[in-house]
């Protein structure tokens, strides 16, 4: 399973209620179990119960894959198995990148089965940013993002009130999400030189991202650097967002005198 898979699996996980109900037309009422036991273990990319009682199947696509409507059917019978009485709706939600070209049918002798098939970027990158579920919103990045700065300056602006450990994981996803946007990528480089960020050392030596040298200079001599770094977040964040030296310190994790101590001297 490829890195975007996992990561869109583990973002949907939380259950992101705007992304649910505009894929389903209802609101999420509990996350199912997604294995489905057979012969070999299949496992669903995205199983919940919906508040009507009715499941909703969801599958993640980054490719098209000729054999997706066999593939849907047998998580239709595995699902129709292990739920028995309960009206199913299912659904092939293509992220990539190339036109989608899947068929969301099979017709043949004695079998007509189909599935619901949608492109992502269908969907409203606005609509899914007025959500007030953080998921929803690194989901949008995925969608028709039809002004790539506001979304951008959006989505770091709330990243960075988060503590630094779950920051650095919604950052990570982001940039996962990134790799099959890459019509985004410059916007993205942009907004993140106008905001006081800095990515953890294995995110900038492991991660494709930065393979082109994005913040070079920012990052080099992490650790020689890392206290003017953290000096330069902490005017960023007074100066650009007014926040205050109690909230700059929870959110970078820094001692409370030592931003206060910063912030005094811009006085």
């Amino acid at each position: 399973m490829g890195k975007i898979d996992i990561t869109l699996r583990d973002i949907i996980q939380e259950i992101p209620p705007k992304f649910v109900q505009l894929l389903s037309g209802k609101k999420a009422k509990k996350l199912l179990d997604t294995s489905l036991p057979e012969v070999k273990e299949r496992r669903a990319d995205f199983l919940v119960e919906l508040e009507d009682g009715s499941i909703f199947h969801l599958e993640l696509q980054t490719q098209n894959d000729k054999n997706m409507p066999f593939r849907m059917l047998e998580y239709f019978v595995l699902i129709s198995s292990k739920y028995p009485n309960r009206k199913i709706k299912q659904m092939v939600l293509y992220v990539g990148e190339k036109p989608l070209n899947m068929k969301d049918r099979i017709e043949i002798e004695n079998l007509t089965f189909n599935y619901q098939l949608k492109d992502i970027r269908e969907i409203s990158c606005e609509e899914l940013f007025k959500s007030n579920s953080l998921t929803d919103k690194i989901l949008a990045v995925l969608c028709d993002v039809r002004n790539p700065e506001k979304y951008f300056r959006g989505i770091l602006t709330e990243l960075y009130k988060l503590p630094e450990r779950e920051r650095r994981d919604y950052l990570k996803k982001l940039l996962n999400l990134l790799t099959i946007r890459s019509k985004l990528v410059e916007e993205f480089k942009l907004e993140v030189k106008k905001m006081p960020i800095t990515f953890d050392r294995e995110t900038i030596e492991n991660h494709p991202f930065f393979k082109d040298g994005l913040q070079k200079g920012k990052q080099e001599g992490l650790k020689e650097g890392l206290e003017k770094a953290k000096r330069e977040d902490v005017i960023k964040l007074h100066k650009k967002l007014k926040m205050s030296a109690k909230e700059i310190a929870e959110v970078l994790e820094l001692p409370i005198d030592f931003v206060e101590s910063i912030i005094k001297e811009l006085k």
